[in-house]
């Protein structure tokens, strides 16, 4: 665990703002070289990994995880230090938060460095995976919008790692419908959501925008997205709680268990005669 947390922290210490984002790249890239982890990087700077630990047949289908390479904090330093402070259920937990040189917060990023993390933690423990990471969601999805199909001809669902706290799932984003209720896929994720989260307050919710919207416009794959234990996002007292993370990236495997190596179809909805 002390070796994981670690790894939190440097993922979390890098400086990271859309359009100014070759520093995560970088180290995503880094990361990636040194865990002996296939990737390339496309002319966005989107990077797309694949853990391949043997061969696969043509009906084999990737589980894909997600994330997003920026955040809305335009810092050059930041200094990750350890606090106990509030979960969603408002006990106090071991946390991480960022400051400046001269001792004020920052923000630290976690949304979506957080993601990053669940990605990269998976990445290096599951035998079989991809992971996609995309430039400058936070202003629109740009480099979601244009990802590469070559490397989801083969994808069989997404799970993102992009929501705050401990609490929230993504059903529908911007309009858009992740998955079907009535499916294999959402009996077997709400399962493993219900049972993770073990808390009152988990809900399935309308969200703005996150990259398995554009992803679902692009593709024909269930996706979903949940909590990966940041709070206060978006502003200078944004933390991250580390048990939150943890529990984020342990629900995000079993899915994975759970699902397996199959594609799982969203079908199309149509309302006013027009197919979406």
């Amino acid at each position: 665990m002390k070796q994981d947390i670690e790894l939190l922290k440097e993922v979390l210490s890098v400086p990271t703002k859309t359009y100014k984002e070759e520093k995560m790249v970088l180290f995503i890239a880094n990361w990636l070289l040194e865990n002996n982890i296939e990737y390339h990087i496309d002319i966005y700077n989107n990077i797309y990994a694949t853990k391949k630990e043997g061969k696969v047949s043509e009906e084999f289908y990737y589980p894909c995880v997600i994330a997003h390479t920026d955040t809305v904090h335009n810092i050059d330093t930041i200094n990750v230090r350890e606090e106990n402070l509030r979960n969603a259920q408002h006990q106090l937990k071991l946390s991480l938060k960022a400051y400046n040189n001269e001792g004020r917060p920052t923000g630290i990023g976690g949304d979506d460095k957080c993601g990053v993390f669940a990605c990269l933690t998976l990445l290096k423990e599951l035998p079989y995976l991809k992971a996609a990471f995309f430039v400058s969601e936070e202003t629109g999805c740009h480099g979601s919008k244009k990802a590469d199909p070559e490397f989801f001809s083969n994808v069989g669902y997404g799970i993102q790692f992009d929501a705050p706290e401990n609490w929230m799932i993504t059903e529908q984003c911007y309009g858009n419908v992740l998955f079907d209720r009535n499916s294999d896929f959402f009996e077997k994720c709400d399962k493993v959501l219900t049972e993770g989260m073990n808390n009152e307050d988990m809900k399935y919710m309308i969200h703005p925008y996150t990259d398995v919207y554009a992803l679902r416009n692009l593709f024909d794959f269930s996706c979903i997205n949940f909590s990966i234990g940041y709070y206060d996002y978006h502003t200078p007292q944004e933390y991250v709680v580390i048990e939150d993370v943890f529990n984020g990236i342990e629900m995000g495997r079993k899915m994975i268990e759970s699902l397996g190596y199959v594609k799982h179809i969203k079908k199309q909805e149509m309302k006013s005669g027009i197919l979406f």
